[in-house]
């Protein structure tokens, strides 16, 4: 008679699935916690890098917003050049600038990420939108600065970068990831001026028309 057979013995395997499914999730949230952390390195270092660029006065720096360890910083260093190069080119668009000049200047963050809601609001997502809406946190920071002390500016741009940074994480984390993260905006623009401006013309669009329902809704 065999041994260690029926209905009461234990497969090797029992649980295995289990097993496999704890560590997917685990996973998951440690690629989730390195989206939302690049997320905001990046949008930390777009602000302060475009108010050094435009001159800002009165303008926090890096260090006012917090520490960063030198691995933080490697995704800046593999995409900033891409992210100047656009913020540069959406600095170009008059009929933007317009647009954003009529928002008040004291709109509230809730306002700023309603924004956002309205950018991808047809469920379409691209680096070019993600990108604009860092472009648009930074000139609401530039128009904030109107209404607010300077000393609490930096805490106030941190909200707004940790509200901007939840948006895209709840939203598009698994979309981030599936495309090899934060890195492979690069890859997706490349290095041509020409390309860059002709994919990112949408972009520019559909934020215009984010700034337009926000002025309406006010």
């Amino acid at each position: 008679m065999a041994e260690g057979g029926g209905d009461g013995g234990d497969s090797p395997m029992d649980g295995h699935d289990d097993v496999d499914d704890g560590m997917r999730r685990i996973q998951r949230q440690h690629s989730y916690h390195e989206v939302s952390e690049q997320a905001t390195v990046l949008l930390r270092h777009f602000i302060i890098d475009r108010f050094e660029r435009d001159s800002v006065q009165g303008a926090p720096r890096l260090a006012d917003l917090g520490s960063i360890s030198p691995e933080q910083e490697e995704v800046w260093r593999r995409v900033g050049g891409t992210l100047r190069e656009i913020g540069d080119i959406l600095d170009q668009d008059r009929e933007l600038q317009r647009l954003i000049n009529t928002v008040p200047t004291d709109s509230p963050i809730e306002k700023i990420i309603a924004v956002a809601q309205v950018i991808f609001g047809d469920g379409e997502i691209h680096w070019g939108r993600i990108i604009g809406l860092f472009y648009f946190a930074y000139r609401m920071c530039v128009r904030a600065m109107e209404n607010l002390l300077l000393q609490n500016f930096p805490s106030w741009v941190n909200q707004l970068i940790k509200e901007i940074v939840r948006f895209l994480v709840r939203r598009f984390a698994d979309w981030i990831i599936n495309r090899g993260g934060w890195t492979a905006i690069k890859e997706y623009f490349g290095s041509s001026t020409r390309v860059v401006g002709t994919l990112f013309l949408l972009s520019i669009l559909t934020l215009g028309f984010g700034v337009y329902k926000l002025n309406k809704g006010s």
